[in-house]
């Protein structure tokens, strides 16, 4: 019996195979680390960030003291710099209390008042007392503290 010439496969068409898997392989062998490359920011695991925004001795006692300072963060492959600014408290020279610089009603920046004693927000009249909670006005909620620790005479923000 002779077999059909269609079912056999010519060596031009065997070839052709060959050289388009092999072609395929390498195309696959390039293109993982370069699509790992571009996917791997995406896994790592971020860690907290720690800024240092001042010395311990620089916030006096019982007095709301406005400190700026230069955070780094990271995105993807960019580090960029960003200024900010926080307000910090201490009555006791080793507990120490940041609030975040914007108040709690509509983001306004917001200022100590030393003759009030009070957190004033001059958009809408919002007030706070020195511990960050609400007097008056339309903010919903005490001022937002930021996370701190202390180490060797440095205060650090976390986050």
């Amino acid at each position: 019996m002779a077999e059909n010439p269609e079912s056999q496969i010519s060596r031009r068409r065997f070839l052709g195979f060959v050289v388009g898997g092999i072609g395929g392989l390498v195309a696959a062998a390039l293109a993982v680390p370069i699509i790992g490359y571009f996917l791997s920011p995406g896994f790592r695991k971020s860690t907290a960030l720690v800024t240092p925004i001042g010395n311990t001795s620089d916030i006096p006692i019982g007095v709301p003291t406005k400190v700026n300072y230069e955070q780094r963060v990271r995105q993807g492959w960019f580090i960029t710099t960003l200024s900010k600014d926080t307000w910090v408290l201490t009555f006791d020279g080793k507990n120490f209390t940041a609030f975040d610089p914007k108040c709690t009603h509509l983001n306004c920046p917001y200022y100590w008042d030393p003759d009030k004693k009070e957190f004033l927000c001059p958009c809408h009249g919002g007030r706070f007392d020195i511990n960050g909670n609400v007097l008056g006005g339309p903010p919903p909620r005490p001022l937002d503290k930021l996370d701190l620790q202390v180490e060797n005479g440095q205060i650090l923000v976390i986050g």
